[in-house]
């Protein structure tokens, strides 16, 4: 009875400890001029407003990691907003940063940073050998980091925008997606719009549109200027008239 005992208790460990996420970003999150230039971003201010919020942001005693970091969000909104120069100037100055990273920030620290510049370097200049360096330093962080938040989200949206040929999967991103909801508490605001909105395109690419809206207007209660929900509900519309027509 005892050995019974001590093995429902190990395997009820185990099971707990499959999804123990965790997230080492949460002092940047936690952090007010973050979470107000964050706010801006995402909520699709104007860019005199933003550049503001950044600036008082960079005028914090930050981590090169941080610096780094910033600009993967900055880069992506200018484009976002049309402005392809400050797009471009924001990447390069995340190069610059990412260059500045010294060994006492970590390896982990070090390889995000590098994974969210080449992102945004892709994402505001395109290119297919940089999209497939992007995607394989992501695949190389979750191999090494399964259990970062952060991480596990970037690992699930890298599945949904990987062609099939290549080894994405909505179904394999739906998993993780899963995953993270059982210890969605521990998310940070921003990881948990990127919970939601993930999710949301998630369950778009099979076919469950109505639930999927759900995820998305979760999303829209945290953030709303973020074009790719718009394109995912417009998908979900298509996807509804297709079905009522056959």
């Amino acid at each position: 009875m005892r050995r019974l005992a001590a093995i429902i208790l190990s395997a009820a460990v185990f099971a707990a400890g499959i999804y123990a996420y965790t997230d080492s970003f949460a002092a940047t999150s936690s952090n007010p001029a973050y979470s107000a230039l964050i706010d801006a971003v995402k909520n699709g201010k104007d860019e005199e407003t933003v550049a503001g919020l950044y600036q008082e942001y960079m005028d914090e005693s930050l981590t090169m990691t941080e610096m780094t970091r910033i600009e993967y969000h900055m880069a992506r909104y200018f484009k976002d907003m049309g402005n392809e120069a400050e797009a471009k100037r924001h990447v390069e100055l995340g190069k610059e940063f990412l260059a500045g990273i010294g060994e006492d920030e970590g390896e982990l620290m070090r390889r995000v940073a590098e994974a969210d510049i080449v992102s945004a370097d892709y994402y505001v200049n395109g290119g297919i050998s940089k999209g497939m360096e992007s995607s394989d330093l992501m695949k190389k962080l979750y191999a090494d980091y399964p259990d970062e938040y952060y991480i596990a989200l970037q690992e699930a949206f890298r599945l949904l925008y990987t062609p099939a040929i290549a080894g994405g999967s909505a179904k394999k991103a739906l998993s993780i997606f899963n995953d993270i909801e059982k210890e969605i508490d521990g998310l940070s605001k921003l990881d948990l719009f990127s919970f939601y909105s993930g999710k949301g395109m998630a369950l778009s690419q099979r076919d469950e549109y109505d639930e999927s809206d759900r995820y998305l207007d979760k999303a829209e209660d945290i953030y709303t200027g973020d074009p790719a929900i718009d394109d995912i509900r417009k998908d979900n519309r298509r996807g509804k008239r297709s079905n009522r027509n056959r």
